[in-house]
């Protein structure tokens, strides 16, 4: 029963003192925080992370080029939905359940309605429904805010 036990908590403390998988960074990615303009009561739909393959040199041109205009100028983001934060689309200690396909998203000047949401409060929480039938998030009042340095 003993050695059971000493098994049992050996596992336990290798399990918890284990690389966490919820910080997976790619070396063959860049990635970006996306902002919003408008003002959220909920803290975590303020923000959320997209990555971009450093061989994307057209998207990579693009966000550059967006981060040198003013906020009120930059185009929004607009993304097919994958599951799990793919190890990064996180705002502070809230990993999302989900992220940016990341060789399907785009900057864009609009979108259908029907893809305005927030990252927490509408995709989050209603997860099987942006999943399953929405597909694609573009917040409205979304920008790519700056490079985040893994």
């Amino acid at each position: 029963m003993l050695k059971l036990f000493c098994a049992c908590t050996a596992l336990l403390l290798a399990i918890a003192c284990s690389k966490n998988s919820d910080n997976t960074y790619d070396p063959h990615y860049r990635y970006y925080e996306v902002g919003k303009r408008d003002t959220v009561e909920e803290w975590r739909d303020t923000a959320f992370v997209v990555a971009v393959a450093e061989n994307d040199t057209a998207l990579l041109q693009a966000i550059q080029a967006e981060l040198a205009l003013p906020v009120a100028e930059r185009k929004i983001v607009n993304g097919a939905l994958a599951p799990g934060s793919g190890g990064y689309n996180k705002n502070g200690p809230h990993a999302f359940k989900w992220h940016f396909k990341e060789d399907d998203w785009e900057l864009a000047d609009v979108s259908a309605e029907v893809f305005d949401g927030r990252p927490y409060t509408d995709v989050d929480l209603h997860y099987n429904y942006w999943m399953d039938t929405v597909k694609r998030l573009a917040p409205w009042d979304s920008y790519i805010k700056r490079e985040i340095t893994p």
